[in-house]
């Protein structure tokens, strides 16, 4: 019984990996187009974050996300 509960919890996070690659994956040309904009890159995850925070509340943007975008983590923006 342990294993079928193993085996199922590792099918659950390969499948929750597999939906998450996908998404990130997105291209530049379908995201400007769904209304978002890449503003700046950072080297790490943290800063980008604060970068995201700081513009909803200083600039009125609705959403922010940071993408890993090799050598850094892009923030991109919606109004």
């Amino acid at each position: 019984m342990r294993q079928k509960a193993a085996r199922f919890g590792v099918t659950l996070m390969m499948a929750g990996t597999l939906a998450v690659g996908a998404l990130a994956a997105a291209t530049p040309a379908s995201a400007t187009a769904s209304g978002w904009a890449p503003y700046q890159g950072f080297r790490t995850l943290t800063n980008c974050v604060k970068a995201g925070t700081a513009k909803l509340v200083m600039e009125n943007y609705k959403e922010y996300d940071c993408r890993w975008d090799s050598p850094f983590y892009m923030l991109w923006l919606r109004k």
